[in-house]
């Protein structure tokens, strides 16, 4: 019989990981896929959702998308925006940075059962707008028929300008951001990220003009993914938004307006979900990268019966 529950405040991953290791924790939120990898090698008594087996966790609703301030240059451009998607492969994202614990992603939807029947059903969709394509070659036309050409570190430069993406990330993704930053290297972006104390505040108010955020939306209806992208969150750079893509659509936001009133088991939402993420996908406000999990350790040293698959 549990007699007390004890809640540690939030400490730094590494010490996290010891505790774990030591038998002085019981369970963490959301350990990175490196190091739940080195707990699970460590103590034969920790687990997770999935076992001792990759994922190391569940599929969670958060998808991952690199996101942008869709108000400001370069990245108020839907061909730019292109541009950088071809140069993102996800499979490497995946192998790399999470060590092959998770999946890729191509629309900002989970993958969850109920969904299905929606994002299965605009495929076609996802390969006529080559979201998942990576290819640096047509990353690099799209860039030459805008004017950039390539300066003699093979990045590309206009005006004397490079083509800066400075991605502001926060702790969940030190494993991703560096992988993605040196692919958009790769193909010519002048491409770093950072990691500061007011990173929240900074995409709040739009001074952070890419980033990396999770769509925490839909579960059954794609209505409330959808929403995020409605123009009644945008605000201008400087001043808070609820959410962060400062894009808007008004034909797109017409048709979310509908979703809203239709019932999820009605056929009409069908139709205009399809319609909606034609517009979205043709203009990408934000680049899906992948399905976000939580990798949550579970040590049975003490207790056992913790929740899984």
């Amino acid at each position: 019989r549990v007699e007390r529950v004890i809640y540690l405040t939030h400490m730094e991953e590494s010490k996290r990981v010891q505790n774990l290791i030591s038998n002085a924790m019981d369970t963490s939120l959301d350990i990175r896929p490196p190091n739940i990898r080195s707990i699970l090698d460590a103590n034969p008594n920790v687990s997770t959702f999935s076992g001792r087996e990759l994922p190391h966790g569940y599929l969670d609703w958060w998808p991952v998308c690199l996101g942008f301030n869709n108000l400001e240059p370069p990245f108020d451009d839907p061909e730019i925006r292109r541009a950088i998607n071809y140069a993102i492969d996800r499979d490497e994202l995946v192998a790399v940075g999470w060590q092959g614990a998770g999946t890729k992603s191509h629309l900002p939807l989970p993958d969850f059962p109920p969904l299905r029947q929606f994002t299965d059903s605009i495929q076609d969709l996802v390969e006529k707008y080559e979201v998942g394509v990576y290819d640096p070659a047509k990353s690099a036309a799209i860039l030459e028929r805008k004017g950039w050409t390539r300066d003699g570190e093979g990045l590309w430069v206009k005006d004397g300008e490079r083509l800066k993406v400075v991605i502001d990330i926060f702790d969940v993704f030190t494993d991703l951001a560096p992988v993605l930053a040196a692919q958009l290297t790769r193909s010519g972006f002048d491409a770093s990220f950072r990691m500061t104390s007011d990173v929240f505040s900074r995409m709040a108010q739009g001074v952070a003009r890419a980033y990396l955020m999770g769509n925490g939306g839909s579960v059954r209806d794609p209505y409330f993914t959808l929403r995020l992208y409605h123009s009644r969150f945008v605000q201008p750079t400087g001043t808070h938004a609820e959410r962060f893509w400062r894009w808007s659509n008004p034909e797109f936001e017409a048709l979310v307006d509908q979703m809203g009133q239709t019932a999820p088991d009605d056929p009409e939402l069908q139709r205009l979900f399809r319609q909606a993420m034609e517009i979205w996908l043709s203009e990408l406000p934000s680049i899906p990268i992948v399905q976000w999990y939580h990798r949550i350790p579970h040590n049975e040293t003490y207790w056992k019966n913790w929740p899984t698959a």
